[in-house]
C-alpha cells in the first residue's frame, strides 16, 4: 500500500539580471514537477482508489474466552485474546490497549454478559486511564434472572466514546466491569449448526483513530 509523504516546497532556481530562455525552462520544469507531486497526491485521496494511501490508527480487538468476575468487591478488566487489527494500536499485559500517537480516538465495545442466577443482578463498565477509574465513565445495566435452569439471561452493552492520547509513552486504556454476583460474567459461545453460526466472542472491540490534539 502506497505512503503519502510531504512534500517539500520547490527550490526555485535563482532569476537572472535580465530575461534568459534558459531560466524560464528551468522554472517551468521546476514548477511541473512540483505540480506534478501535488497532483499524484490529490489523485490517491481522490481518486477511484482514494483513500488507499491513508494509513491512520485503528484497531479490532476480540475474546473467544469467558471472562469471570474476581468478586462482588472486586473490579474486573476485559481482556482480548483475539487481535484481528492492530494498526498503531496494540493490546499489552492482555488487557491494557496502548496507542502510538497522540491524538483523539474513537473507541466503541460491547460485552455479551450473562446471569445464570435466579435473581436479577447489576452489571457496571467503565473506563481506566493508566489503571485509575475514568470520571464519569459508569453505565449500569440491570439484569433479569436466568429463564430456567439451563436458560440463561443476556444482555449486550454496547458504548462509544472519545479516549484522548497526550502521551503514548505513559497513557493506555482499560476497560473495567463489576457485578453484583459471581454468576454474571462475560461468556463466549462456540460456532454452531442448523444453520452455521459463527462463534460470539466475550467481547468486541473497535478503535478509530479521529484527529489529532488540538
Amino acid at each position: 500500500m502506497p505512503e503519502l509523504q510531504k512534500i517539500p516546497p520547490p527550490a526555485l532556481p535563482l532569476a537572472p539580471q535580465s530575461y534568459g530562455a534558459q531560466f524560464v525552462d528551468q522554472l517551468t520544469n521546476v514548477l511541473r514537477l512540483y505540480f506534478n507531486r501535488v497532483s499524484g497526491v490529490i489523485n490517491s485521496l481522490l481518486g477511484v482508489d482514494g483513500g488507499t494511501a491513508i494509513q491512520n490508527p485503528h484497531a479490532l480487538l476480540m475474546s473467544d474466552q469467558d471472562q469471570t468476575s474476581a468478586g462482588i468487591t472486586s473490579e474486573n478488566i476485559v481482556s482480548y485474546n483475539q487481535p484481528v487489527i492492530t494498526q498503531g494500536v496494540e493490546v499489552r499485559s492482555g488487557n491494557q490497549i496502548w496507542f502510538d500517537a497522540a491524538g483523539q480516538y474513537l473507541v466503541t465495545f460491547s460485552l455479551q454478559v450473562t446471569n445464570r442466577s435466579n435473581d436479577e443482578q447489576t452489571f457496571e463498565v467503565w473506563a481506566g486511564y493508566d489503571g485509575a477509574n475514568y470520571p464519569l465513565s459508569n453505565t449500569r445495566y440491570d439484569i433479569p434472572a436466568r429463564k430456567s435452569a439451563s436458560v440463561w439471561t443476556h444482555i449486550v452493552p454496547a458504548i462509544s466514546g472519545i479516549f484522548t492520547v497526550t502521551n503514548p509513552d505513559t497513557e493506555y486504556l482499560t476497560i473495567k466491569w463489576w457485578a453484583s454476583s459471581v454468576d454474571v460474567y462475560l461468556e463466549h459461545y462456540a460456532a454452531n449448526t442448523s444453520p452455521t453460526r459463527p462463534a460470539i466472542p466475550s467481547v468486541i472491540l473497535t478503535v478509530n483513530f479521529v484527529s489529532r490534539l488540538p
